[in-house]
């Protein structure tokens, strides 16, 4: 049997199986054991996935297997206590958050069961799920952490993990929630009144962690070591393994400026990502201030990639060296110290397995733990049984004797009991029935509220309106516009874009959350969106012939960002020490649009052109091709036109025809490793340039305003919910 102070925390990742195993002694932990399996072949090299998608699953389990079997040949794992991260094919489960109204504890799991429902993109019974409750006293609302993984590959992945292991997990959880319980720990975050950031860049994804006291958020984004292997196998035409070799010595490398410039655009989409995550927890968490970042995963090992995230972020960035409460001594030191930047995970699962976690949530099937506990209590049964055997033979006298006095007893019983469980199936019935009236009557609700949308964009137009001087509003007002000097007064709002969301609230209303991208011009800043557009919304909030009531508008006055309009009409953001446009050096993404950024067909966005700044064109947080070194994206280049700008080529016998420090026309010399031919594809297939819409040299803003609609009419099995807190 398991020694109950010992657990080992198996990660299985894409480049390697990481496992530690840990020892409880008292309130600390210590390290009894470690190892590293890397696999024959990384999982997502593309070789794998020639065969397609059959093929690729049978030669990444084949590839797993000899990785397990060989952690189980060097270590002794049966009878021990084995957590692992969950890490199957293309599947890493799920993770939501979802604000909670100040409620009992008791009362929270049914609140959870219907955001569960909302959150999670599969029907609730095939996936197995779990949650977390962050509370604190300082705040009355209660968050919750949903996360959940589907049914049928989790089984697959455990059959595999337990066959190759030699040993079923006793739990089974997902890494992001591993990291943030290592560092609870190791770090004492949760006594600490300062947050935390968490950035693990792995090979195929990146996980990124906000601890702030007892709480924690967390988002993963399809973005990790691999796209910077990609970028340099595009690049120089290598084979997958040899460019990330390649990738590994670039420090070294005679062509670090080459290999450097072709990661240049995952450089600008890592850093587009986190920093969209970051300004979005912040604009849902008033007040906090995030200072620092802990960066983890073999990837931060790209010379200057730790400096470069810190400037574009503006934060201190630490690269994880060594654990604060845990620590290996002897000859081995020098191995763990080598690897230590990738055993967060497993730290924090073998933590679960000592039920150290700050967050323990285990989406074992609940068949595999019953299984567990009755296989734990067997010889307990075997002990029990043969005492009842003995009890029994010494009490058959006295039982036979009293059987015919308690017959009628034992009838009774049998008949409350059936009538018993006649009574729970008759509620039963009666609760699903209300539950089936409530969807079928928000069904037919849907139906009716069709004429919601066309009152919907009759509103935007008419609030947008409202943002526009009389003579912008006219048939002819382009001539006017471009007449315009740069200092003009006059107002012009123009709708970028108009989404909403449907839910329903806490107390079964039903509400659109809308939000407007607006592009705007005029002497007032900070007030005009606020004084013109939602002052159109709240004045026209109730009206009888509308299907809603416009309610919670919210001009968001700290997400508008400063663009420059260039002398081709393209906009180009200001680079200002303002925390509203980016800060000064920084990258500036539009209005901190956490869905996308304010990119739009017919113009680019071009972020952070002062010193140390970085011009992110496109759609943000999305990767441009990198096959053809001749294609850029549409609005900008990574490093800007200032001095400084982050990974440079500037080297005029390595770029030629760049213009200014940090061109992206980066050519290599002749005869190393150079295409024979090259396509521009601005010549065959120009895109034509947005039109000019605003006066050369003025300064336009773009920003979100933002409302919700309440609907008329409200959901019974939501209601019934509110009215029980």
């Amino acid at each position: 049997m398991a020694k109950l102070n010992t657990a080992w925390g198996i990660e299985i990742g894409q480049y390697a199986v990481k496992a530690i195993q840990l020892e409880r002694v008292g309130d600390e932990v210590r390290v009894r054991d470690f190892a590293v399996i890397p696999h024959v072949q990384v999982l997502t090299d593309p070789e794998i996935s020639a065969d397609g998608d059959q093929g690729a699953a049978a030669k990444l389990a084949a590839i797993l297997e000899m990785s397990l079997a060989a952690l189980a040949t060097q270590k002794q794992l049966t009878g021990q206590k084995v957590v692992v991260n969950y890490n199957w094919m293309q599947s890493r489960g799920f993770a939501r958050f979802a604000k909670l109204p100040a409620v009992s504890p008791r009362e929270i799991p049914n609140l959870v069961r219907y955001e569960v429902d909302q959150q999670i993109p599969f029907p609730i019974d095939d996936i197995e799920w779990g949650f977390h409750a962050f509370q604190s006293p300082e705040s009355p609302e209660v968050e919750v952490g949903l996360f959940a993984v589907q049914k049928e590959p989790l089984a697959e992945f455990l059959a595999l993990v337990g066959e190759k292991l030699g040993v079923e997990p006793t739990a089974v959880t997902l890494a992001p929630i591993a990291l943030y319980n290592a560092f609870a720990f190791d770090r004492g975050i949760p006594e600490k009144n300062e947050p935390f950031v968490l950035l693990d860049i792995g090979t195929s994804s990146t996980d990124l962690i906000v601890a702030y006291g007892s709480r924690c958020w967390m988002r993963t984004f399809p973005l990790g070591g691999d796209n910077f292997t990609e970028a340099i196998a595009a690049e120089f035409k290598f084979p997958y393994r040899q460019s990330d070799a390649l990738k590994q010595e670039s420090a070294t490398s005679k062509y670090a400026k080459q290999i450097m410039t072709a990661m240049r655009p995952v450089f600008g989409d890592l850093i587009g990502d986190v920093q969209k995550s970051l300004q979005f927890y912040e604009s849902q968490n008033r007040g906090v201030k995030l200072r620092n970042v802990i960066g983890m995963g073999s990837t931060l090992k790209i010379p200057g990639l730790r400096k470069f995230i810190g400037m574009q972020l503006n934060l201190e960035v630490e690269r994880l060296d060594h654990f604060e409460r845990i620590a290996v001594e002897g000859p081995a030191s020098a191995d763990f110290a080598q690897h230590i930047v990738g055993f967060g995970v497993a730290y924090g699962l073998a933590l679960q397995g000592l039920d150290m976690a700050a967050v323990n949530v285990n989406l074992l099937p609940l068949a595999n733990v019953r299984q567990q506990l009755w296989s734990r209590k067997t010889r307990w049964f075997a002990a029990a049984a043969a005492v009842a055997c003995a009890a029994g033979a010494l009490m058959f006298t006295r039982s036979v004797l009293d059987n015919g006095a308690l017959g009628d007893v034992v009838a009774v019983n049998a008949a409350q009991a059936e009538v018993s469980s006649a009574k729970n199936f008759q509620t039963q019935l009666t609760s699903k029935a209300a539950d089936i009236g409530s969807l079928s009557k928000n069904m037919v609700q849907l139906v009716e509220d069709r004429e919601v949308w066309p009152f919907l964009v009759h509103d935007a137009v008419g609030a947008v309106a409202a943002g526009n001087s009389a003579d912008a509003l006219g048939d002819d007002f382009s001539a006017l516009i471009k007449a315009a000097p740069a200092g003009s007064t006059r107002m012009q709002t123009r709708l970028r874009d108009l989404s909403g969301v449907y839910k329903l609230n806490s107390k079964g209303e039903r509400v659109i959350e809308v939000s407007m991208d607006l592009e705007f011009s005029g002497p007032d800043r900070e007030n005009q969106l606020g004084n013109t557009v939602c002052k159109w919304l709240e004045d026209n909030a109730r009206r009888d012939a509308a299907p809603y009531e416009i309610v919670n508008v919210q001009s968001n006055n700290s997400m508008i960002a400063n663009l420059k309009v260039g002398a081709d009409g393209v906009l180009i953001a200001e680079a200002s020490g303002d925390s509203s446009s980016g800060g000064a050096g920084g990258t500036t993404t539009a209005a901190a649009d956490e869905a996308q950024g304010f990119n739009r067909p017919g113009g680019s966005f071009s972020a952070g052109g002062g010193a140390g700044g970085s011009n992110f064109g496109g759609v943000a947080g999305r990767r441009a091709p990198t096959g053809n070194t001749a294609v850029q994206r549409p609005g900008g280049r990574l490093g800007g036109a200032g001095a400084g700008g982050g990974f440079n080529a500037d080297d005029p016998t390595l770029n030629e025809g760049a213009t200014g420090a940090g061109g992206s026309n980066f050519q290599r010399p002749s005869g190393e490793q150079q295409s024979q031919s090259t396509v521009d594809l601005d010549k065959i297939a120009p895109i034509p340039a947005r039109p000019g819409v605003y006066p050369p040299g003025s300064t336009v803003y773009v920003g979100k305003v933002t409302f919700e609609v309440k609907l008329k009419g409200v959901v019974p099995a939501a209601a019934a919910a509110a009215e029980g807190q």
